[in-house]
């Protein structure tokens, strides 16, 4: 298993996608890729083409139809679909993960001061691999978050032209996730 870190050697940036559009992002530039949505049917049906992704594939545990959050659903993904890693919003789940040696991604919705702070303490329990944090669009919030933790940061959400990626990676985000297909061929 590769790391974030070597991840973003080769690229900064990455697709969200949903299942729909998946096979868009084995054309492009982007160094991994987040499978936003689907049902658990879908993730069955389609786990032989899941696997050979060219791409790293993260799967966004916390959105999938039809499986729970909780640790029985990280033993069926590490088994049964072998991504290089989950993007959830719950410790648990990213702690789970990273016992059953996937690659994890916290997902932070910072909304205020309480949900920053919130959030350092969840990511120095749980230890993920890396951070992305929501809205994107709100670089200014890199330099505090990286005064209290060490892992990567991506920003991700509202991310809508060129300007936000680099506004992102001037703030010093390490990466941006979006799903504008547009951007997937920009390297960084």
């Amino acid at each position: 298993m590769t790391s974030i870190n070597s991840l973003l050697k080769t690229n900064k940036v990455f697709a969200a996608c949903k299942p729909e559009n998946i096979a868009t992002v084995y054309e492009t530039e982007v160094s991994g890729a987040i499978l936003m949505n689907g049902t658990l049917n879908y993730y069955l049906n389609n786990v032989e083409e899941l696997k050979v992704c060219p791409k790293p594939l993260f799967i966004h545990t916390d959105l999938i139809k039809g499986l729970s959050n909780d640790k029985e659903a990280i033993h069926f993904i590490a088994k049964h679909l072998q991504p290089a890693g989950i993007v959830s919003t719950k410790s648990g789940m990213i702690r789970t993960a990273k016992s059953e040696g996937l690659l994890t991604i916290m997902r932070i919705f910072l909304i205020d001061t309480s949900s920053l702070k919130n959030s350092i303490k969840h990511i120095k329990d749980s230890k993920p691999d890396a951070i992305e944090i929501m809205p994107g669009i709100a670089p200014e919030i890199v330099k505090t978050l990286r005064e209290h933790v060490e892992q990567p940061i991506i920003l991700g959400g509202l991310i809508w032209n060129k300007e936000h990626i680099d506004d992102a990676f001037q703030a010093g985000a390490d990466a941006v996730s979006l799903s504008k297909e547009q951007f997937w061929d920009l390297r960084y």
